[in-house]
């Protein structure tokens, strides 16, 4: 599955990327145990988001000792060991309490949805074997349904936006260092 198949024309991309000494199977490992309490900038941006949401009696059972990739807000839609896991669904993010309960929704769903107030958000991690080891990149796409929305995103994503892309940068890093010694403390074959 690509993120094309879950919001093919964004208003807001970002992307990150970074190779790691390491095989796919290694990245994919380290990636799927890495948990939010070894991600301190992470943890700390995250805690200061979820709090209004906590308060309002919604997000339970995300704990901090959960992997990082069980926390994300929306579902995983496909999942393709060790090369790719695609997570998609709709929010209302930049509410202070989160907004209404999102739909489940398959891919299709989020791709047709068109209901005015939501954003629709596709992300992934991606794993590409090369000479260097394994480039995992992650890539995030929101699309607004409606004028009002794409304004109020925009002055979420404002405030939000650097604090996204410093979280993924934080847990690209984290995966690059366990990876990385992972394969350096393997004895040689």
């Amino acid at each position: 599955m690509e993120l094309d198949d879950v919001v093919p024309e964004p208003q807001y991309v970002t992307r990150q990327a970074r190779t790691i000494p390491a095989p796919p199977s290694v990245v994919w490992e380290e990636l799927h145990r890495l948990r939010m309490t070894a991600l301190p900038v992470s943890l700390l941006l995250s805690a200061a988001r979820f709090l209004p949401v906590l308060l309002a009696g919604k997000g339970r059972g995300m704990s901090a000792n959960r992997p990082f990739v069980e926390l994300v807000p929306i579902p995983v839609l496909s999942s393709e060991p060790p090369s790719s896991v695609v997570f998609g669904g709709v929010l209302q993010a930049w509410r202070v309490a989160g907004g209404d309960q999102p739909p489940a929704l398959d891919a299709d769903g989020v791709r047709a949805w068109a209901e005015p107030g939501w954003v629709k958000v596709g992300m992934d991690f991606r794993l590409t074997p090369g000479d260097g080891g394994t480039t995992l990149s992650s890539e995030t796409r929101v699309r607004a349904m409606d004028a009002a929305t794409r304004r109020r995103f925009a002055a979420y994503w404002l405030v939000v936006g650097p604090g996204s892309t410093a979280i993924r940068w934080e847990l690209l890093t984290a995966v690059e260092v366990r990876a990385g010694a992972r394969t350096r403390d393997r004895p040689a074959a």
